[in-house]
């Protein structure tokens, strides 16, 4: 029943996905808050807001460029994992830094298509430069942007001139402006790094339980699911290709952040979720397939519970 009430794809299924996050989000912030205030209500609304945005371009990516079937197993599970790590759902700034990570993402994903190919190179350089801006460490997701263009585009020139003139746009004016108001150091601090590498966090059982799980369902669903997708020619190969590079980047940045707080870990969410997704859709029993997203469903509850 579950199986088939996700295998679709409509706006009923994306209203009781969010309704599931609204649920997931009110539990956790009940538990976390001890006085209720203005400025606390509107705080809250902010970071919903957010996420409501987040959800929708996250689904916008899923279907303009078919990283799945038609379904909502990737929404689901996509909102599912703030479950299984509800730190994730309380610093706004990280969700706002993951909103405009994945107006990047909508931007590396659809160089495929041909149609205004520099305009999409540019503006993946220019989205990249603004999230620099904000977490440094996030320049690494350039490696994506150049494997996407070599991936679906021709290199030449132009592909990798176009992405460097978009990416050095809103830096030169951040520049220009420290430079103005005699504000060098805090450009001059971009471009020093400092990794806490402190993974004690990491050790802590509802953390560690949820890194398991998630962990042996994603290097299952890779397993099994990358040698079918090779021996596939097309978009559909390619675009695997630059979901596991996504997945692999996104544990780079996450391992180099300056602090850990539970809440980065959201930066893997968009590649792990659409890695199991594939995985789930491949499942040809709905009885299996029941079983999987009814515990993906209990698992948030345990944890929050436990």
């Amino acid at each position: 029943m579950l199986a088939n009430f996700f295998g679709k794809s409509n706006p009923a299924n994306f209203i009781v996905i969010f309704s599931i996050f609204l649920g997931l989000f009110l539990a956790k912030s009940i538990s976390s808050i001890s006085i209720i205030t203005v400025n606390l209500v509107v705080e809250q609304v902010s970071i919903l807001a957010l996420f409501l945005l987040m959800f929708l371009f996250y689904n916008f990516i899923l279907s303009k460029n078919k990283l799945t079937l038609y379904n909502s197993y990737g929404l689901l599970l996509f909102v599912l994992l703030f479950g299984f790590y509800p730190e994730t759902m309380s610093n706004r700034n990280e969700v706002f830094l993951n909103v405009l990570l994945l107006v990047f993402l909508r931007r590396v994903y659809s160089i495929r298509s041909g149609k205004d190919v520099y305009k999409k190179i540019f503006d993946s350089g220019f989205w990249l430069g603004i999230l620099f801006l904000l977490a440094p460490t996030t320049v690494i997701f350039g490696i994506l942007m150049f494997l996407s263009i070599g991936l679906f585009q021709k290199i030449n020139i132009r592909t990798l001139l176009i992405p460097c003139l978009g990416f050095l746009a809103p830096i030169f004016c951040y520049a220009t402006y420290c430079f103005w108001f005699d504000h060098t150091e805090e450009f001059t601090t971009l471009f020093l790094w400092y990794a806490d590498y402190d993974f004690e966090l990491y050790t802590t059982k509802p953390i560690l339980f949820s890194s398991l799980l998630l962990g042996a369902f994603t290097i299952i669903s890779i397993v099994l699911k990358t040698p079918k997708v090779l021996s596939i020619s097309g978009s559909y190969r390619k675009y695997w290709i630059l979901i596991i590079f996504n997945l692999i980047i996104a544990i780079t940045v996450l391992i180099i952040q300056k602090t850990h707080d539970g809440s980065q870990i959201i930066l893997l969410f968009f590649p792990v979720s659409i890695i199991i997704t594939n995985w789930l859709e491949s499942i040809k029993k709905p009885f299996l397939k029941n079983i999987f997203i009814a515990l993906l469903l209990i698992t948030p509850v345990i944890i929050f519970i436990v």
